[in-house]
């Protein structure tokens, strides 16, 4: 009796779903990094949004830290046409440090020296932030002034 054609079977079951996985994870992956699929476009009702504080300067400011797997806060909420100084703090490491949101043109490569990145936001609405490989992602929040 002969088990190669056993053998045979198997392994191209197994090499099929090795491909399958493989392809999904590269669809979700993508999806998640552009905001499609199964990722919500707007700010969940159970997380609560973080209001930037405005300065002396007239800058909205908010800090952005690490937490959970993710940003924290992960929901952040400023007024549009006023400057925006967004600081990650010390916890924000790997690839989280590459922050961007899309549809703002806003992407900022946080270093040891520089962890700040300024922005004016022009238009209302959420708009989802990520780090560049789409794995951590937040919303900030634009309302009229």
């Amino acid at each position: 009796m002969s088990t190669a054609p056993s053998y045979r079977w198997w392994t191209r079951v197994g090499i099929l779903l090795m491909a399958g996985v493989t392809v999904f994870s590269f669809v979700r992956a993508g999806q998640k990094m552009w905001g499609g699929g199964m990722v919500s476009r707007a700010a969940p009702a159970s997380i609560t949004a973080t209001n930037a504080v405005i300065g002396a300067d007239g800058i909205q400011r908010v800090t952005l830290g690490f937490g959970r797997l993710n940003y924290n806060p992960a929901a952040i909420r400023v007024r549009r046409g006023i400057p925006v100084a967004l600081t990650a703090d010390r916890t924000v490491g790997g690839c989280f440090s590459s922050f961007v949101i899309p549809e703002l043109n806003v992407w900022k490569q946080f270093s040891e020296t520089d962890r700040t990145i300024t922005f004016t936001p022009n238009r209302s609405g959420t708009f989802r932030f990520t780090c560049a490989m789409g794995m951590g992602d937040g919303r900030l929040i634009v309302e009229e002034s």
